[in-house]
């Protein structure tokens, strides 16, 4: 369950690269997978033969935004999107929007570091968090 993929939803690919690059710095294990949009997510996940480890969700997404995606994730029947860690990830956030982020039972909001040391601590925290914290069974579930 811990060395399933990482998803990384988010359309800004200068995030990408810096992602990949602390990835590679930390020598994370999991597989990182990059998508651009909620739309992709969602189908992409619903076709993943197991859940994700993690999803890191950009807030400000085009078309459908995070809160819209996490909806969705909530509303469906789908064991599989809804017991996978969901957090978000942005460039800035008001006191409203953290507060209805925690009130779609995400398990993090995190603001976008302005360095890439910073950047890798953040990351570092996260996976470190959830390898140590016990989840239930995820791998296969419909």
């Amino acid at each position: 369950m811990q060395n399933e993929a990482v998803l990384i939803i988010d359309h800004d690919e200068d995030d990408w690269m810096m992602i990949t690059e602390v990835w590679k710095e930390l020598q994370l294990n999991n597989e990182l997978i990059f998508i651009s949009s909620a739309e992709d997510a969602i189908v992409r996940i619903q076709k993943m033969p197991s859940a994700p480890f993690i999803i890191i969700c950009e807030l400000n997404l085009p078309r459908i935004n995070g809160f819209e995606l996490r909806e969705k994730m909530l509303q469906t029947n789908s064991k599989k999107l809804r017991s996978v860690p969901f957090i978000f990830w942005s460039t800035t956030a008001s006191e409203e929007q953290i507060l209805h982020a925690y009130n779609l039972s995400v398990h993090g909001f995190f603001i976008k570091d302005n360095s890439m040391d910073e950047l890798k601590e953040t990351f570092k925290s996260m996976i470190n968090y959830w390898k140590r914290s016990k989840m239930p069974p995820k791998v296969n579930v419909k």
